[in-house]
């Protein structure tokens, strides 16, 4: 089984059993001891920087198709562009 992955050093587990309470070890890793599934602890900060990688790399790659569209699509990106409303005003 894959461990979970856990943001805070104190997590719970109730995978059809009562619930338990734990903290993380000094390795930053945990274990319920009625189902032994396992926990690894990851600095939320760890995290945030992970997803802004990935959506930096989103951000290229949409960049990318963008440049790299085809006549056509660039025909009609400019027969037709595309036009954000104004919201209307809810009176």
């Amino acid at each position: 089984m894959k461990p979970k992955i856990i943001y805070t050093k104190k997590f719970h587990c109730d995978d059809d059993h009562p619930i338990v309470y734990y903290v993380v070890d000094e390795n930053n890793k945990g274990m319920c001891e009625y189902c032994g599934a396992k926990f690894i602890y990851k600095d939320f900060y760890d995290k945030a920087q992970e997803e802004k990688e990935l959506l930096d790399m989103s951000m290229k790659e949409s960049k990318k198709q963008k440049d790299e569209r085809t006549p056509s699509e660039k025909l009609q990106d400019d027969l037709e562009p595309i036009i954000t409303a104004p919201m209307m005003d809810m009176e």
